[in-house]
């Protein structure tokens, strides 16, 4: 009988035990133990941008241009010449530019080459140190409503590489442009990401980054109070080669403003009435008059499969042959009204 008093007086003291730990572990859900899961997921985010600041940030340089601050990055380095990527508005007219590091490390750099048209220009420093390159990321991976990041330097040099979170409103956008080189003008398109970060001037010349700490693109130009425009990173890599090998910097301005059909969605080729069964080319939204596609008979809907043989599969097969090297003629292949034709223009 004893024993049986003690398994019961056992049982009862366990029961009370086990109702006592209940009503601590599930009393109060909505108090301290919520708390500290939003704590964790709002660091957990934090820590992911700050990473991607910490990892670039050497990357990052504030260049002084006579009395003006724009903002670069470090594209290369060859031994002791590094070469910097920046706003070519920013420094062409400087007679004195000075490229700062953020380690505050200054030296002398001079402008090796430019081109206008994507508003780009390299800046060469002779250093003995060896500079982190900012590692460039392919914009045809980049998806609209990603998060990035901008670190540049605006207003003054006592704000370098300030950091700016910005979202891709759109990409493979083509922006028409008017330049004037060497007294020649030329009216042309040309690719970039539109951002609604609502950045100021002085980001000039500053990296768009991405989640992964690569740059995919570059501020150029403000065009609204709304949304800031860069320059893809694809579209720097074949500017920015050319320049460092000392190579003329080429561009057919076939005159064409479009999209990639690869990219479409099927929603979007039923719209703008392509066929299902076409699958890669540009789809030509609109065709400037006298350019070498409209010699070529190429008008707005019509899609460009070819360029003198190369077969155009997305934005970067089409580029390469913006930048290929020029040709006395050029022919397309394209589709009008569902018929393939071929038809060659010669440059004058």
């Amino acid at each position: 009988m004893k024993n049986n008093r003690l398994i019961y007086l056992l049982i009862v003291i366990l029961a009370l035990w086990l109702a006592f730990i209940s009503r601590e572990v599930f009393a109060k859900p909505n108090s301290g133990s919520q708390n500290i899961i939003n704590q964790y997921n709002v660091s957990g985010f934090s820590t992911d941008i700050t990473k991607v600041v910490d990892d670039i940030n050497a990357s990052i340089v504030t260049i002084s241009a006579d009395s003006n601050i724009s903002s670069g990055f470090v594209y290369a380095q060859n031994n002791d010449e590094v070469y910097i990527v920046t706003s070519y508005h920013g420094v062409s007219s400087s007679s004195t530019i000075n490229v700062t590091f953020s380690s505050t490390y200054t030296q002398k750099g001079e402008i090796v080459g430019y081109d206008a048209y994507t508003d780009l220009a390299i800046i060469k420093v002779i250093t003995p140190y060896e500079m982190l390159i900012l590692k460039p990321g392919d914009v045809n991976l980049v998806k609209k409503g990603e998060f990035v990041i901008c670190i540049g330097t605006p207003v003054s040099a006592d704000y370098a590489a300030a950091v700016e979170l910005g979202m891709v409103s759109l990409k493979d956008l083509f922006i028409e442009n008017t330049i004037t080189v060497n007294d020649v003008r030329s009216n042309y398109y040309l690719n970039m990401i539109e951002l609604s970060a609502d950045l100021s001037n002085g980001y000039s010349g500053s990296p768009i980054v991405n989640m992964n700490g690569e740059f995919i693109g570059m501020i150029t130009m403000n065009l609204s109070s709304s949304f800031d425009f860069a320059v893809t990173s694809n579209e720097i890599e074949r500017v920015a080669d050319r320049i460092i090998k000392n190579e003329e910097v080429i561009r057919n301005n076939i005159g064409i403003k479009g999209s990639s059909v690869s990219q479409m969605k099927k929603n979007e080729k039923a719209n703008l009435n392509i066929s299902m069964d076409t699958l890669s080319g540009i789809y030509a939204s609109r065709v400037k008059e006298g350019s070498l596609a409209f010699e070529a008979g190429i008008r707005s809907g019509d899609i460009i499969l070819s360029v003198n043989g190369r077969e155009i599969i997305n934005l970067n097969d089409y580029l390469d042959i913006l930048h290929s090297d020029y040709a006395d003629e050029i022919t397309f292949e394209y589709l009008h009204n569902y018929e393939r034709i071929v038809s060659g223009v010669k440059r004058d």
